[in-house]
């Protein structure tokens, strides 16, 4: 049984908990309240940024066949700001209008220890499983989507063809380094395939909840700062995984397989 399958039985039921997340069934069919998508916009957008340091941190221990897909996905983070950035003037949202959640503070530090403080392979497990996730997610909320919803460009985004062949290019990476991986090593990987999935359904309930931190009524935190990724936001922003789709062709069975 491949790595990804064996995880896949194994935490089938953090799957399930993923796609039938109320967020994400709500946001399809129209029912989720404004303020509630802006919670989880602020969030997500703070979390991309912070995945670009991420990505940037795995380039250099790569296996060089990985260094130029590694450099096409932050050139791709940078196009989802601005596709953050686009929608958010259009409804009206100030992004920088709230500093990280608790949830959304955990996960980044998860993530940047993982790149740092884990090997090359157990950090490309996070990558791979944070991604799919979110192209599963957002497959969920395009089966009923209303086409001109707000949100559709993010169904675009990460349910598309462009994106499924990002994510299928990952996994199949992921095989390989799994392969070279001894059982510890193996076994670690498989750790934190599961405390991502974990921190993918706190991330939605984050959102629903409109989650702050513990035990405090103001976390007293200033709004960040941060640049303005894209200086024009009443223009269409780019494709953002265009460039990376042509990685993984013959994507189309890729889920089903995996499951």
């Amino acid at each position: 049984m491949s790595f990804i399958a064996e995880q896949d039985r194994r935490f089938d039921p953090l799957w399930t908990r993923i796609r039938e997340h109320r967020f994400l069934a709500r946001t399809r069919d129209g029912s989720i309240s404004d303020e509630t998508f802006a919670v989880w916009l602020r969030q997500d957008y703070l979390f991309v940024e912070a995945a670009i340091p991420f990505i940037a941190a795995l380039i250099p221990r790569a296996p060089t066949e990985h260094w130029s897909a590694l450099s096409g996905v932050v050139a791709a983070l940078e196009k989802e700001l601005k596709l953050f950035e686009e929608r958010a003037a259009r409804v009206g949202v100030d992004l920088r209008g709230a500093p990280p959640a608790f949830t959304c503070h955990a996960y980044i530090q998860f993530l940047l220890a993982t790149a740092h403080t884990r090997s090359y392979a157990e950090a490309y497990t996070v990558l791979y499983a944070a991604e799919r996730a979110y192209h599963e997610s957002w497959l969920v909320v395009r089966e009923g989507l209303d086409p001109d919803s707000p949100w559709m460009p993010f169904v675009e985004n990460w349910a598309g063809d462009e994106f499924a062949g990002y994510v299928s290019y990952l996994g199949g990476e992921l095989e390989k380094l799994a392969q070279a991986a001894g059982p510890a090593e193996r076994a670690r990987m498989a750790e934190l395939y599961r405390l991502t999935l974990l921190y993918e359904i706190a991330f939605w309930e984050m959102a629903v909840t409109a989650e702050g931190w513990p035990g405090v009524d103001d976390d007293m935190a200033d709004a960040p700062e941060g640049p303005a990724w894209n200086p024009d936001v009443d223009a269409a922003p780019e494709r953002a995984w265009s460039h990376m789709g042509e990685r993984a062709p013959g994507t189309d069975e890729t889920s089903d397989t995996e499951r």
